[in-house]
């Protein structure tokens, strides 16, 4: 490596730097064995950012060369990033008032999921977003859910609807039965709550199914 990843960042800017560079950084130091260097590829070549995301400090602590200090600064890296993108699309004002909006929003999200997860973007009542929340992530082919999580979730951000999404790793939008019942108890349970479901989004590859326009819609991207 001819230049330290420290001092890339500071000619080149991050986002010129590797995976590896970056996550080198907050290591800081490498093992008996192994340099900073060789730790975080190694490290980055077994895990995904997502599965260093959700795992807990203990977990994250397992892992060879990441103890207890640098689990904690990775735990509150990925907290900042979370606080951001909340904050940001608070100051974006995004008015989601159509099925495409919320498509280009949150499509980068499924991009490499191989399971079904459910997400819940709380809006005020001039349809911006005030929290994308993750609800549930299933399986392959069935997703974990309850209304319950659905309005714990929005109640919880003043949300006066939401939009539920969940994709279907196979690529194909099309609904399910089970897609059909649950958008049902879902918007019914909204109902009494007093909070509006807007539209239920499945996401496919380059397409996505909107329960409010009824139909499924092909998406170059």
């Amino acid at each position: 490596m001819s230049e330290l990843p420290r001092e890339k960042l500071l000619k080149y800017g991050p986002k010129n730097l590797t995976i590896d560079e970056l996550l080198a950084i907050i290591i800081r130091k490498g093992t008996k064995d192994k340099n900073v260097f060789q730790l975080s590829k190694e490290i980055t070549e077994k895990y995904s950012l997502k599965d260093l995301f959700y795992m807990n400090v203990n977990q994250l602590s397992q892992i060879k060369g990441i103890g207890k200090v640098t689990a904690i600064t990775l735990k509150a890296v990925f907290e900042l990033g979370i606080r951001f993108h909340k904050e940001a699309l608070k100051k974006e004002n995004i008015k989601l008032d159509s099925p495409d909006k919320v498509y280009d929003l949150i499509y980068d999200r499924f991009i490499f999921e191989d399971r079904e997860n459910v997400l819940c973007i709380s809006l005020n009542s001039k349809l911006n977003p005030i929290s994308i929340d993750t609800i549930s992530i299933g399986t392959a082919n069935h997703s974990i859910l309850h209304p319950r999580d659905i309005f714990k979730t929005a109640i919880k951000n003043n949300a006066i609807s939401i939009i539920l999404i969940h994709n279907h790793p196979s690529g194909d939008s099309t609904p399910s039965m089970q897609d059909y019942d649950i958008t049902e108890k879902i918007e019914k349970s909204g109902e009494l709550l007093g909070i509006k479901l807007s539209d239920h989004i499945i996401i496919g590859k380059s397409e996505y199914y909107s329960f409010k326009l009824g139909r499924k819609v092909i998406r170059n991207g």
